[in-house]
């Protein structure tokens, strides 16, 4: 590296070094609530910052603001007069980014997430000005399946540009370090992770936390490169990310770099966790301060002159000041921005009719039927057909076609788009939010409903949040197979949607009939919100019908009337109308007219056609095979009792599963399980309150 390139490196080490200072005292003045240094970090996050280009993708935690001034900031703009290359008019105006990052830092309405995001937990996507910068989850180690997955977009779609991601020497103990590492070394991703090695993660010593003589050993079990670099000589690093990103760039897949570092700041400012550093540690790690050390190595080697140091101490000087004066006289949030947009805005779809889309089969010979799965892979088919960028993710969707074989024939046609993945749930869905953000719509399947529980946290804390706190959308959809019937046994026959409908940003479908399936799934994969997509496995080869020909899209968030009545209504969704539909057929023998209304999406919920219906018959019973405590059902029964109390001329009703697992014998499990007579029984007791 020459004496100019050193000097590029210095002058962001220091702009952050001093801006890092100064929101240290706006702590200590109480003018900010959090704040987290990283002081001793700025050799290595600057380093990685410069060794990107346009279009590359950064992905920070909160000790990585060096890596975000080097990608924002043009250096010859930034520092005039200290020669540092030609102006680049293609990035932003310096003193106006400057601003909007400590607006973002002081919580102000300028700033990227006008105050609904903390710190560095923005995220700032600029085609234009060449800035692909995705920010933390607080889920540390949740961050490196989402790099991956922009590192995957990068690669689909046929550019050389790359990831980079940070992460602590704490959270490569997460299981998620491991599925997002072990998916970019299979899929041979433009992966560069950085592990910024302090030697204590929050206050947990390294030799508590793995065993293993250095992090950059795990590689060699990934069969990735890797290696340790010392992280306070920002000329070592930059070498190594060359070295790293060139490879990414020839498609030699994913690198990991351990950057060994010195704890000279607690986990965030005031907690005193640097108590459990031992003074000589502490002594030592001073001694290697990065920025005074780079000084002096520049001073000794004619780079960096007293006069020179002084004017460029000046001019960041004024930069500190200028932006966090101005970000502190900015207007604060309006209290109408916590109320802003949890969804992205759907594309219009055209109104699904009132009855039912399709045909049930009669039994006829040589009729033209469509069983449920079959509508399920005719909607992924068309869509894939329709749109490079719809892409499926899933254990053994591909040669195998899937544990239902819904992906029947998809691998033949798009070896590059169905993506057979391995055990890793929670690093698919990582890697299929990362590469929603950047364009691409992922259908993710997971093998049966209930393992969503191994990607919980990528559902509930990252994608759901995404558009609320970023205002990008994130559109992705994923298939469960799920529900009972079929003597599967506890972890195989679950209904978990109820986990799912309490979490704001997530849109939960539950279609009952073939026609529902494959129009619902169509709009699912159009819509650009994360969408999870409940198909009752029990109705996969049972339910078959006449679908109409060409284009069948059903709008999400509308409820359909299956059948008309006015003495009672019947709601429910999935393996539910069925049983309602037989119900209603053996009431009106009786000479009750019941109504069917099948909700089809639970979020966003239908309220209109479900009061509507219940002013009209004045009763309402509402079935699911979910658990009943904590079951959707709940919420429906409450909505009616807040918004149709007044027209109920007899209680709400509500049928569902027992509070317990599934049992495997099918006699035991059919013993819990919803039934028509059980709908019927309680029907007539509502009609005779």
């Amino acid at each position: 590296m020459d004496l100019s390139e050193a000097l590029r490196h210095y002058v962001y080490m220091k702009l952050a070094r001093d801006l890092d200072s100064r929101f240290e005292s706006l702590l200590l003045t109480g003018r900010i609530s959090k704040w987290y240094s990283e002081v001793g970090n700025e050799a290595t996050t600057v380093a990685a910052g410069l060794a990107l280009e346009r279009g590359d993708a950064l992905c920070t935690l909160h000790r990585d603001l060096g890596a975000i001034l080097a990608v924002y900031l043009d250096p010859a703009r930034t520092f005039p007069g200290f020669g540092l290359g030609e102006p680049d008019l293609r990035r932003p105006d310096p003193q106006k980014i400057l601003h909007r990052l400590a607006c973002q830092l002081l919580g102000k309405a300028p700033g990227f997430s006008q105050g609904i995001e903390r710190s560095f937990h923005y995220a700032h996507l600029s085609p234009d000005e060449g800035i692909r910068h995705i920010g933390m989850i607080s889920h540390l180690g949740s961050m490196i399946p989402v790099a991956a997955g922009c590192a995957f977009a990068l690669k689909q779609s046929g550019t050389d540009r790359v990831a980079v991601n940070f992460i602590g020497d704490g959270g490569t103990s997460t299981g998620d370090f491991h599925e997002g590492l072990n998916m970019a070394a299979v899929w041979k991703l433009p992966l560069v992770l950085v592990i910024e090695n302090n030697r204590y993660a929050f206050s947990t010593p390294t030799q508590l936390q793995y065993a293993a003589r250095s992090l950059s050993d795990r590689g060699l079990g990934y069969g990735i490169a890797a290696e340790t670099v010392d992280g306070n000589n920002p000329l070592a690093v930059s070498a190594a990310m060359q070295r790293a990103i060139e490879r990414a760039r020839a498609g030699g897949g994913p690198s990991l770099i351990e950057a060994i570092l010195g704890r000279m700041r607690g986990h965030s400012e005031g907690d005193d966790s640097l108590k459990v550093v031992p003074k000589d540690e502490l002594e030592l790690f001073v001694s290697q301060d990065p920025v005074p050390n780079m000084a002096a190595k520049l001073e000794a080697q004619g780079a960096l002159d007293a006069a020179t140091r002084q004017r460029l101490d000046e001019r960041i000087a004024d930069l500190v000041e200028t932006a966090i004066e101005s970000a502190l006289e900015a207007e604060i949030p309006e209290p109408a921005t916590a109320r802003r947009p949890t969804f992205a805005p759907s594309p219009e779809t055209p109104a699904a009719p009132a009855a039912s889309p399709s045909t049930p089969v009669t039994g006829k010979p040589g009729a033209a039927v469509t069983t449920y799965v079959e509508a399920v892979q005719r909607a992924l088919t068309e869509e894939m057909e329709r749109e490079d960028s719809v892409i499926l993710m899933g254990q053994d969707i591909g040669v195998f076609e899937g544990a239902f074989r819904v992906t029947r024939g998809l691998f033949d046609r798009w070896p590059h788009r169905v993506l057979d993945t391995p055990i890793a749930e929670s690093g698919t869905l990582g890697i299929a939010a990362g590469a929603a953000i950047l364009g691409y719509r992922p259908v993710v399947e997971m093998q049966f409903g209930d393992f969503i529980s191994c990607g919980f946290n990528q559902l509930v804390n990252v994608i759901a949040k995404m558009f609320y706190r970023w205002q990008i959308p994130c559109p992705l959809v994923v298939r469960l197979p799920v529900g009972g019937g079929a003597g599967a046994g506890p972890f195989h026959s679950q209904n978990p949607e109820g986990w799912f409908t309490h979490v704001a940003g997530l849109k939960v479908v539950c279609p009952s009939s073939a026609g529902d399936a494959l129009g619902l799934l169509k709009s699912a994969i159009r819509d650009p919100n994360p969408v999870l997509f409940f198909e009752h496995k029990y109705l996969y080869r049972r339910i078959k019908e006449v679908l109409p020909e060409g284009e069948h899209l059903v709008p999400l968030g509308q409820a359909r009337i299956c059948r008309t009545g006015n003495q009672l209504t019947l709601i429910g969704y999935g393996s539910s109308i069925p049983l309602c539909l037989e119900a209603a057929e053996r009431l009106n023998s009786e000479g009750v007219a019941a109504e069917v209304v099948d909700l089809r999406t639970l979020v966003p919920l239908d309220e209109e056609t479900v009061m509507a219906s219940v002013r009209k018959t004045h009763r309402a019973v509402v079935v699911h095979e979910a658990q009943s405590t904590g079951g959707f059902g709940a919420e429906v029964v409450a909505r009616i009792m807040s918004e149709a109390f007044a027209w109920l001329d007899a209680p709400v009703r509500r049928i569902a599963y027992p509070d317990c697992p599934s049992p495997f014998a099918k006699n035991l499990e059919k013993e819990l399980l919803p039934n028509i007579d059980d709908v019927i029984e309680t029907a007539r007791d509502t009609l005779r309150y």
